[in-house]
């Protein structure tokens, strides 16, 4: 289902913490084939990176690729699908080789989740203030053998239902978006590629799998804030960032 039907349709597909549905997975492996849409957070970066033994960086070059979002206009990071299957490039012999770390979005599936912004307040206090809520998407694999509720399957994979990084990435989004927004009207496309780059790198690559991720991404957001609003410290940051 592509952007344009998930939000024509968002209401009619939205389900509660307790309310049922059908899925069973079966392992065949279809859901990581033809995809172009596991996007992926700086939480799922770090987790991935840490439970292969890689950095960040060394494993959004082997595994990722990064576009400029339509409209947040911020880099956004996706698994780089393989072959002419478009298969996801962790899946190894028909298996997820991340399972017990694998994208949210993927822990998540058959449910999706969102942000339900009151009275269109895309701001950083607007999204803080907001509700968390599920969507069930359309199932294209698996069976209808098992039945769970949202609840309890949020808990079989460890998703928590108050996910602070989840609140904070989407905040973090929310102000990084305005800002980028307004200087893609005053700066020429060079100095955006700087900007982009030190964006990407800060917020999703700037980790140490060994100490924890919250602090550290609290601290790459507050770089990349007021790096934004400080753009004559983005030749100092953009090089900072080119190194190892």
């Amino acid at each position: 289902m592509n952007r344009e039907d998930l939000a024509a349709n968002i209401e009619n597909m939205t389900i509660g913490l307790d309310d049922t549905f059908k899925f069973h997975c079966t392992q065949c492996g279809l859901c990581c084939i033809n995809r172009e849409d596991i996007i992926l957070s700086p939480m799922d970066i770090y987790k991935m990176s840490k439970e292969l033994g890689l950095t960040p960086t060394k494993f959004f070059a082997k595994y990722c690729e990064t576009y400029i979002g339509d409209t947040s206009r911020m880099p956004i990071i996706r698994l780089q699908p393989v072959g002419d299957e478009m298969r996801c490039p962790l899946l190894k012999n028909h298996k997820c080789s991340v399972h017990k770390v694998k994208p949210s979005v993927c822990a998540l599936y058959p449910l999706g989740r969102y942000i339900a912004i009151e009275k269109g307040d895309y701001s950083e206090e607007g999204v803080g203030k907001s509700e968390v809520k599920y969507l069930l998407q359309p199932i294209d694999c698996g069976d209808d053998s098992q039945t769970h509720t949202v609840r309890e399957w949020l808990a079989d994979f460890d998703i928590k239902l108050e996910d602070e990084a989840f609140i904070r990435w989407h905040q973090t989004i929310a102000k990084v978006s305005t800002t980028i927004k307004e200087l893609e009207k005053k700066w020429d496309m060079i100095t955006m590629m700087q900007i982009w780059f030190v964006t990407r790198v800060f917020l999703y690559e700037r980790y140490d799998t060994e100490d924890p991720f919250m602090p550290q991404f609290e601290e790459n957001a507050g770089i990349v804030i007021n790096m934004l609003d400080d753009i004559p410290r983005l030749k100092e940051l953009f090089e900072d960032a080119g190194r190892p």
